[in-house]
């Protein structure tokens, strides 16, 4: 596949989305490429996370208690590691062989350094998104406690 490919596929996805063409073709330039086989892990829960994955080709499974989502082509994988540092909160398996874009966050911050503009851009959508979660989070807690004394 092209660097012109890659960035054509990541400029379609947040937080990549925000980012002008030379600060994506500097991305992908620099981010290496993984192939996985299935059945393969690709990291487990509660591992420091130091980047994110995007899913060029096959599947990757994510499990977490229960839970399994699946991340197809054109996924991101692991986006908050990109802006914060954090533990690796599931699982995750190639459900048939991949190839995956990894983005260390170190190389992500240095892109958003040269792009001030797209790095404010980034810190403002990501603390939209928080906000707007943090209100459902609120509104939970009322109808939970409705009714019930102080």
């Amino acid at each position: 596949m092209s660097l012109d490919a890659d960035v054509r596929r990541l400029s379609g996805v947040r937080p990549f989305n925000a980012l002008p063409r030379e600060a994506l073709q500097l991305l992908a330039f620099s981010c290496e490429k993984r192939t996985l086989r299935a059945g393969e892990a690709l990291f487990s829960a509660g591992e420091p996370a130091d980047g994110a994955y995007f899913v060029l080709e096959g599947e990757v499974v994510l499990t977490r208690g229960d839970g399994e989502r699946r991340a197809g082509v054109g996924a991101l994988i692991g986006e908050t590691a990109l802006l914060v540092e954090t533990q690796r909160p599931a699982d995750a398996r190639a459900a048939r062989d991949c190839l995956l874009l990894r983005v260390p966050s170190a190389t992500f911050r240095r892109v958003l350094s040269e792009f001030p503009q797209s790095a404010a851009a980034i810190r403002r959508a990501a603390a939209g998104r928080a906000g707007a979660l943090l209100g459902r989070l609120e509104d939970l807690r009322r109808r939970a406690f409705a009714g019930r004394p102080a």
